[in-house]
Order: structure tokens, then C-alpha cells, then sequence
């Protein structure tokens, strides 16, 4: 088994370990609990930065700290090969934790040697409290899938996290969830009315234009998307200048498709004259309807590997300036449908522009979604990579594009369907994902007061029944050493106290 491969299983226990905690509920002793929890993430310790978990982010000017134990490595096969078989293959929630108990006393005490061999290996480079913060502080990190008018869920969602305190350290997302992304990363704490009100003033006109646009970066589309029109004072400094990724209070990347050089035979505008895409001219009701539903069918065609690439925006010296609205415009332009450019006159992200597709040997950028529409991978290998310096992260995510029976959905069945293969593929990342339903219709870009306030309070009664399992994965966990007593740097031993501040 590769390393990889050990770290996604460990995940993967700990997921059931998470799910029995909650579902039998008080079968374990709080101090068992722990233990069991300390376990597996000592068993994935790797690399970290110290004091990073419990700063909330990377620190600057202090090194990762790769760690290395003998003990660590005999400990880590101990919990995969003992304790894999309760946590992952018994079905009932009681029996799964007394199993991992009965498997964990047998190798308890290799727990407490590991943490003492890497304490005193790493005496230089970190304390104790820095380790014990890096095994049982979880950071939360969100992934926001796309799906257009369905991902307004999303708003209730976060609502209900940050009145629980619960503030993401990190943020990704594709489409919808890049756009609503851009909102929640702004600040740590978002002011959820204030952005309301803005959707409720936004007006469709502002938004989306009949207007001919050169393809300059993105690939024509039935309608051109001027997001800077509607939301650049909301993304806007004092002094006028525009916010970029890197303004962002929390770290957000959003992901954008890059169609990969050579794969379209057409040049995106000879893809708009060969497809009869309107230029300046509104089409008639029936000619606009046949249009969007015949350029949904030809969308499939781009949720292929060969077609597109995914790029990471935010995640290089390149992108990292890159302006906010536009990551979110690029992010969100359905091909054929929705065609977002850089019109204006802003050499700076020309530039970043222009030298994005050459180094990425594409021809333009287009929807996130159809690279990665629920990138929970790209958040774990972020993570894995050092993004906020702890490495202990509990990923959610958040999907809205699946099939669902409503009206506005049956139509995007074959769409969804595809889509979900593409999914599928993250399922090993993430800690637990939320299939939101009901939602309104992903066609619903910019939807009523009334039907977006609906939306918001689904998001936000779906969000609540699922707070049990994502507030049981963000317990700080301590070391304890005999479920009575925790080790204190002295070396004495006291009463088991918690040693991490409430989130």
C-alpha cells in the first residue's frame, strides 16, 4: 500500500469512527473517544507546520517540519492493520466502536511511545503543545460544487456553520459554489444579509447581456456575463482598486476548465458562427429556449478529460493577483451558454491572462465544473501540500447538480448524470458530502427575492441535520494517556482538562 493510499484509508476510518461516535451517541466514554481519535491522526502524521493548526493558517518564516519515527511507522501499521477491520467493515454503530476498543487496547501503549520518540526526535523543531495541536486541532475546509440557480443553497449552509462558530480556514469551488465562494471568503465573518440584499437589488439586465463580445480568453455563448457590473463595489477597495484572490481573508481557490489546445477543431468564434449563437440580437422566447437546450446537450461534450483541463486559480505566484470577479466569472461560464471575457481595459489581467493559457496550452477558459464540478481532490491535495500549513483538515463538501425530480431538473438528467460520474472521482476526499435537495432549478441564475430566500432556508434545514457529524469531526481531541490523566509538559500527570480554545 502506498503512502497515499494509507493516508486516504486512515481518512476513511476515521469517517466511520466520526459517523458511530454520532449515531450511538455517549457508548463510549468522552476519554475513549479521544484516545481513539488521537490514534488516527497520529497514525497520519507526516509533515506540518507548527503552529499552524492552532493559528488558524500558515505562519510566515516558519519551515514544514517533515517528521521521523520508527516508532510512528510501527505505530501507523499497528492502527491499519488492527483497527481497520471494526471501523470499516462492521455495519453496526455500537459494535464498530467496541470493536475498535477491544482492537486499540492491544497497541495502546505504542500510541504513547510514537508521540514520545517524535518529542524527543523533534525537540528542536517543535513543542509539545504544537503537536498535540497538530493531531487534534481539525481545520474545517469547504468545497462548493456548481450548478447554477441549485447552489443558493449554499448561502443557508454557510449561514448555519458560522453561527456555530465553525469558519472555513480554506475554500474551493467550481461555478455557483466559485461565485458564492468569493462572498464567504471575503471575510472570516460575513455579514449573510448584507449579501442578500445585494441578490435581491441585482437585476438581470446588469448582469446578463444580448451584447457581441470577442473571444478574447472565454468561448462564445447564447448570453455575455458582466458580473463586474453587478458586483464590483461589493469587491471594490477604498481607493478603487479591485479585490484579487489574495485580498481574500480566507484562502479561496476556485477552479476553472482550460480547453486543451488542438481539442476543438473550430476557433471560439467560428464555435459561435457553426453553432448559430445571437450576437447583438435578442432571440425570441421559443428561439432562446431551443438554443439553451440545445447548447445543455452539447455542454456533455466538455466533460471530458481529453477536452478540458482543471486549473487551480490562487495557487501559484501567477494567479494569485488574479482578480476576484473575474476567477468567479471564468469559473461559472457554461460553454455555449454563458460566455464571460475581459473586455475592459485592465492590462494587468490581460497579461496574467495571456500567459496563463500559453503556460497552460489552452485556447480559453471556461466552466470549473466541467474540469472538477465538486473538487473536494484538489482541496485534499492543497491541504496534503502545505496550503494552510496544518495538515489536519475535515473536508466538506457541498453538491446542488445531481438528479432530483423537480421540473427544473429533469431536464439537466442527462447533464447531471455525466457530471456525477466525473464526481465520483473525489469520493475517496472528502470527509462527507451533502447532496442538497430540494433546490431550485440550476436554470435559475438569478432568481426572485421570494424563490432565493426559499432557497436559503432549504440550504439552511439541510445544513442543521447534518451540524451533529461535521460538529463531532471538529472536536479538539487531547492526548490522553490512561483515559484518566493527560501528559503535561512537566511530565506530571493531572485530570483531563481540554487544552484547545472553542471554535
Amino acid at each position: 500500500m502506498t503512502r497515499l493510499e494509507e493516508q486516504l484509508r486512515l481518512q476513511r476510518m476515521e469517517i466511520r469512527l466520526i459517523e458511530a461516535l454520532v449515531d450511538a451517541r455517549g457508548h463510549l466514554p468522552q476519554a475513549r473517544e479521544e484516545q481513539l481519535r488521537y490514534a488516527l491522526s497520529l497514525a497520519r502524521l507526516e509533515v506540518f507546520q507548527p503552529g499552524a493548526a492552532r493559528h488558524g493558517g500558515r505562519l510566515p518564516g516558519r519551515p514544514d517540519v517533515t517528521v521521523h519515527s520508527s516508532e510512528l511507522e510501527a505505530f501507523r501499521r499497528l492502527v491499519l492493520g488492527r483497527l481497520a477491520r471494526p471501523l470499516l467493515y462492521e455495519i453496526n454503530p455500537k459494535r464498530r466502536l467496541d470493536g475498535a476498543v477491544s482492537a486499540f487496547k492491544h497497541f495502546q501503549s505504542r500510541m504513547v511511545s510514537a508521540r514520545a520518540e517524535i518529542l524527543d526526535h523533534h525537540a528542536s523543531d517543535f513543542s509539545e503543545e504544537e503537536l498535540d495541536d497538530e493531531i487534534g486541532i481539525k481545520s474545517f475546509v469547504g468545497v462548493g460544487g456548481g450548478g447554477g440557480g441549485a447552489g443558493y443553497v449554499y448561502i443557508g449552509a454557510y449561514d448555519v456553520l458560522q453561527n456555530e462558530g465553525i469558519i472555513p480556514r480554506y475554500l474551493t469551488g467550481a461555478s455557483i459554489g466559485a461565485v458564492l465562494g468569493i462572498f464567504r471568503a471575503k471575510h472570516k465573518l460575513v455579514n449573510l444579509e448584507e449579501y442578500i440584499s445585494l441578490a435581491h437589488r441585482l437585476r438581470p439586465e446588469e448582469v446578463f447581456r444580448f451584447i457581441s463580445m470577442k473571444a478574447r480568453y472565454g468561448l462564445p455563448g447564447i448570453v455575455r456575463l458582466y458580473l463586474h457590473e453587478g458586483l464590483g463595489p461589493t469587491f471594490r477597495h477604498a481607493d478603487g482598486r479591485g479585490y484579487t484572490l489574495a485580498d481574500l481573508e480566507i484562502p479561496f481557490e476556485p477552479i476553472v476548465a482550460g480547453i486543451r489546445r488542438g481539442a476543438m477543431r473550430e476557433t471560439p468564434d467560428e464555435y459561435a458562427r457553426s453553432h448559430h449563437l445571437p450576437g447583438d440580437r435578442r432571440p425570441g422566447p421559443l428561439e432562446l429556449r431551443a438554443q439553451f437546450a440545445s447548447q445543455m446537450v452539447r455542454t456533455i461534450a466538455f466533460v471530458n478529460p481529453r477536452m478540458v483541463k482543471e486549473i487551480v486559480l490562487g495557487a501559484d505566484e501567477l494567479t494569485k493577483d488574479f482578480d476576484v470577479i473575474d476567477a468567479a466569472g471564468f469559473s461559472a461560464a457554461v460553454p455555449g451558454i454563458l460566455h464571460y471575457d475581459v473586455a475592459r481595459k485592465d492590462f494587468r489581467m490581460r497579461a496574467i491572462l495571456g500567459e496563463l493559457l500559453r503556460r497552460e496550452d489552452v485556447t480559453a477558459l471556461i466552466d470549473g465544473g466541467v474540469a472538477n464540478n465538486v473538487p473536494a481532490r484538489t482541496a485534499w491535495r492543497r491541504v496534503r501540500d502545505g496550503r494552510i500549513g496544518t495538515r489536519n483538515a475535515y473536508i466538506l463538501a457541498f453538491d446542488c447538480f445531481h438528479p432530483q425530480t423537480g421540473l427544473g431538473h429533469i431536464a439537466m438528467h442527462p447533464l447531471e448524470a455525466a457530471i456525477q460520474l466525473q464526481v465520483a472521482l473525489n469520493r475517496r476526499y472528502w470527509h462527507r458530502k451533502i447532496n442538497f435537495a430540494p433546490t431550485l432549478s440550476p436554470m435559475a441564475v438569478l432568481p426572485t427575492p421570494e424563490k432565493l430566500d426559499r432557497a436559503i432556508e432549504w440550504g439552511r434545514a439541510q445544513m442543521r441535520t447534518e451540524l451533529p457529524y461535521v460538529k463531532k469531526a471538529l472536536e479538539p481531541v487531547r492526548f490522553v494517556r490512561d483515559g484518566l490523566e493527560v501528559e503535561t509538559p512537566s511530565g506530571r500527570f493531572k485530570r483531563s482538562v481540554s487544552i484547545f480554545p472553542p471554535f
